[in-house]
């Protein structure tokens, strides 16, 4: 058990899941900052349009998937609308993320660098595992 464990009683997937969604907020705070130098509305727009959709997306796709997942676990089964709220999701991010292109006000580059900000927190969750992983093996060596 880590130091960080036994001070908030928090089990690795609760660390690793509240990394994600802080580096998740910095790297979108991050890309935003860059925007804010270019000083172009379409890409300061695109980039917030598209942080906030990767957020609701990334909260909505979690949330279907718990419920999927806990009714699967008592019933043994998935449920029959299971499907459906995943199609819906889809049709609602495409449908936002197509009136945001299609106002024109919006830079497409800058609205999917806006949506995968989680990207770039994953990215920096699998160089602090690997850093863990390296750092735990040298303690081991010696």
């Amino acid at each position: 058990m880590r130091m960080t464990e036994a001070v908030h009683g928090e089990s690795d997937v609760a660390l690793t899941r509240r990394r994600l969604m802080r580096n998740t907020y910095l790297v979108l705070a991050a890309t935003l900052v860059g925007s804010l130098v270019l000083r172009d509305a379409r890409v300061i727009f695109g980039v917030t349009l598209g942080g906030a959709l990767g957020l609701i997306n990334l909260h909505w796709l979690s949330a279907s998937l718990n419920a999927l997942l806990s009714d699967a676990a008592r019933s043994g089964q998935a449920p029959p609308w299971a499907a459906s709220k995943f199609i819906l999701r889809y049709l609602v991010m495409g449908s936002a993320i197509g009136l945001a292109l299609w106002s024109g006000r919006i830079d497409l580059l800058a609205l999917v660098v806006g949506f995968c900000a989680f990207v770039g927190a994953a990215t920096i969750e699998a160089g602090y595992q690997i850093y863990l992983l390296l750092a735990h093996r040298e303690d081991a060596t010696k």
